[in-house]
């Protein structure tokens, strides 16, 4: 038997509201699946027409639901697909649902773990495995070891000996990005 009434709150973003019978009574629960076929989405105060159904525990919710005075969408029957082959990319369906679905954990497969690791492990060897060093092309002070005295010395750009210098880390030569980080390093500016 077909009822109407007037919904009196809608939560949009899960689905469901609640109706307010024409005849009076205690508010129906309303499902956006009871809706099949509606242009729109509900809103509050839109006029719904509906069939009353009692669940198993008791209690009741609308079904066969629609919008008064808002057209249903015809079926389309030339794609004849199931939903299983095209679900629909609505908050309306459980299966696309961002908020219904459930949180599966993605299992890595074995090359996958080889790759990450592999990576972390180039990582390492990149900014660990040169002593520390790491070329940075903007970085263009040279911090060099003399070979006469052993002492640590840096060139600036437009120095005497810059363009001769040759930077060697395996024996704890670096560059440096400014002359500061040179000096708090503990290197001395080489004579000019």
């Amino acid at each position: 038997m077909s009822q109407k009434g007037k919904l009196t709150t809608w939560k949009d973003e899960r689905g469901f509201g609640f109706i307010k019978p024409e005849q009076g009574g205690k508010e129906v629960f309303l499902h956006i699946s009871a809706l099949k076929g509606a242009k729109r989405r509900p809103k509050v105060g839109d006029t719904i027409l509906y069939e009353l159904t009692t669940e198993s525990n008791g209690k009741v919710r609308a079904s066969n639901a629609s919008i008064q005075g808002v057209a249903s969408q015809p079926l389309d029957l030339s794609r004849n697909k199931t939903k299983a082959q095209s679900p629909k990319k609505s908050a309306t369906n459980f299966r696309t649902s961002p908020l219904l679905k459930k949180q599966k954990k993605k299992k890595l497969r074995p090359i996958e773990i080889l790759i990450g690791m592999g990576s972390l492990a180039l990582i390492a060897v990149i900014t660990k495995g040169f002593g520390g060093f790491v070329y940075l092309p903007w970085c263009n002070i040279k911090g060099n070891i003399s070979h006469n005295t052993g002492s640590q010395v840096y060139h600036m750009p437009g120095m005497k000996d810059y363009q001769s210098t040759v930077i060697d880390p395996a024996k704890g030569e670096r560059w440096f990005c400014s002359e500061q980080d040179a000096i708090a390093n503990g290197w001395s500016k080489a004579p000019r």
